[in-house]
C-alpha cells in the first residue's frame, strides 16, 4: 500500500509539472511572437538649415533615391517607379546626347546639370529611349523631357536608374544632396545654399561624355 500511495504522489507531482510548464507556454508571450514584430524600416533623414538666398533641384522621376557623392559635384542616383523624365528645374537643354538618354542642363540660376537614364551603351538600345525635347529648348520645371522602357531595358541587360550630377555650381554656394529615400518626381533632391551674392558664375572640371563614370 505504501508503495501504491509513493507511486500515486509521484503521478501527481509529474503532472502538475508538466500542467505548469504548458501554462506558462500558454499564457507567457512565445519567442514566435516575438520574431514577428519587427521594427519597421528607418528612414535615414538629411537635414540642412536653410538661410536667405539659395536654389532647389527637383527629382526628375520619382524613386528610391541615393546619394552617390556629396560636395560642389553631388550625385543623386534614383531606381525610378516610372517611365518619364521631367526637367528638375527651369532651364535649358545645352546639349543632347545622340542615344536620347542624357542631357547638360543649364538651370535658370546659372548651375549645370548632368540628367542620365539609364546606362546603355549600344546603339541598338536607343529605341527604348524617346526624348520629348531637342537642343538648345528652354524648359519650365515640370516639363516632359524624356520618355524610356525600363523594362525593355533590364530584360536586354542595362540599367533603367536615372542619375542627376551637378557638373558646373555657382562660385559662393553650397551644393548639399537632400535627398536620400523615396522621392517623388519635382521634389528636392539637391540644395545650392547661396553664400555670397556678388560672386561669378563657376565652370566645373567635368568632361561630357555622355556616359555615366
Amino acid at each position: 500500500m505504501i508503495t501504491i500511495h509513493y507511486l500515486l504522489l509521484a503521478a501527481c507531482l509529474a503532472a502538475s509539472v508538466i500542467f505548469g510548464f504548458f501554462a506558462g507556454r500558454l499564457w507567457a508571450p512565445g519567442d514566435d511572437n516575438v520574431s514577428q514584430e519587427e521594427d519597421p524600416p528607418k528612414v535615414k533623414e538629411r537635414h540642412i538649415e536653410k538661410e536667405g538666398r539659395g536654389w532647389s533641384v527637383g527629382s526628375p522621376v520619382s524613386g528610391q533615391a541615393e546619394v552617390l557623392q556629396e560636395g560642389p559635384e553631388a550625385e543623386i542616383v534614383i531606381q525610378p517607379a516610372e517611365d518619364r523624365l521631367y526637367a528638375p528645374v527651369g532651364g535649358k537643354i545645352t546639349k543632347l546626347y545622340p542615344m536620347g538618354n542624357a542631357f547638360r542642363f543649364h538651370t535658370e540660376f546659372g548651375a549645370e546639370l548632368y540628367i542620365q537614364a539609364g546606362d546603355a551603351e549600344d546603339d541598338m538600345l536607343g529605341r527604348y529611349y524617346r526624348p520629348r525635347i531637342v537642343q538648345n529648348e528652354i524648359v519650365y520645371k515640370g516639363k516632359l523631357l524624356l520618355e524610356f522602357d525600363r523594362k525593355a531595358l533590364e530584360a536586354e541587360g542595362a540599367s533603367a536608374e536615372v542619375s542627376v550630377r551637378v557638373d558646373n555650381y555657382i562660385y559662393g554656394s553650397e551644393v548639399v544632396a537632400t535627398a536620400d529615400g523615396q522621392v517623388r518626381t519635382g521634389e528636392e533632391i539637391i540644395w545650392m545654399q547661396d553664400l555670397s551674392e556678388h560672386e561669378e558664375p563657376r565652370r566645373g572640371q567635368h568632361a561630357a561624355s555622355g556616359k555615366r563614370r
